[in-house]
């Protein structure tokens, strides 16, 4: 997998959001390896702080409720579809913000 630009920012907001101890400079597969690893920690001991963490993140409610049904129809963990699932809802919206950063005005005039 090509190397995300915002990979980097994304690892560090994971390591303050989940308490994770990230590597500094991290690979996609690692940053998911981790972020697994602690959301089957955090499922299955505060399923209520988890829900609360997708919802504070905006990760898509269906998005999510599929991952699991299919997991559970295969017998498998959903834990590293999960975890995919919010790096890349984190880099959209870092380079979202990015995007539509505006550098300030060289004057006080209003550019157009």
């Amino acid at each position: 997998m090509a190397l995300p630009v915002h990979l980097q920012e994304t690892a560090e907001w994971a390591s303050q959001t989940f308490e994770l101890r990230i590597p500094g400079h991290v690979s996609y597969e690692t940053l998911q390896q981790l972020l697994a690893e602690r959301l089957k920690t955090l499922i299955n001991t505060d399923f209520q702080q988890f829900v609360f963490l997708l919802y504070r993140i905006d990760v898509s409610e269906k998005k999510v409720q599929a991952i699991i049904s299919e997991a559970n129809a295969a017998q498998a963990e959903p834990y590293n579809d999960i975890a995919a699932l919010i790096i890349e809802r984190q880099l959209q919206k870092i380079a979202t913000r990015a995007h539509f950063r505006q550098q300030p005005p060289e004057d006080d005039e209003e550019k157009w």
